[in-house]
């Protein structure tokens, strides 16, 4: 329940702050994100990916779509890709990985003040 919560939670806050602030702002959301809600390693990494994936997939495909792909194909043309749906793709696996690797990064700085437990003599 707290991974699903986190990854709405990262691609909501991110979708407001994208519309006041520049694109590398999903990353600032992310590592919030990920340094005020606890989890491992993986679940964070993957709901920032998720979340930000996610919102990077759907909001250039509605352009996309709304466009009728005049811009993306265009766009596309430039780096040899068959259609602009490509595009598409490849921005959302750029948000994906940013946001994932943010949120991990908030994570493993919460760590860095976090106390660790003594585990006795034997590890």
């Amino acid at each position: 329940m707290k991974f699903l919560f986190r990854t709405i939670l990262i691609a909501v806050v991110a979708h407001f702050s994208l519309l006041y602030f520049p694109w590398w702002s999903i990353a600032v959301c992310g590592f919030f994100a990920g340094a005020l809600l606890s989890g491992t390693n993986a679940s964070s990494f993957l709901s920032g990916f998720l979340g930000i994936g996610f919102l990077w997939f759907i909001k250039p495909l509605l352009i996309h779509n709304n466009s009728e792909g005049l811009l993306s194909d265009k766009i596309a043309s430039l780096f040899s890709f068959p259609n602009g749906i490509y595009m598409v793709l490849i921005t959302a696996i750029i948000g994906a990985l940013v946001g994932g690797f943010s949120t991990l990064s908030g994570l493993r700085f919460r760590r860095l003040f976090k106390r660790e437990k003594s585990r006795g003599l034997y590890k």
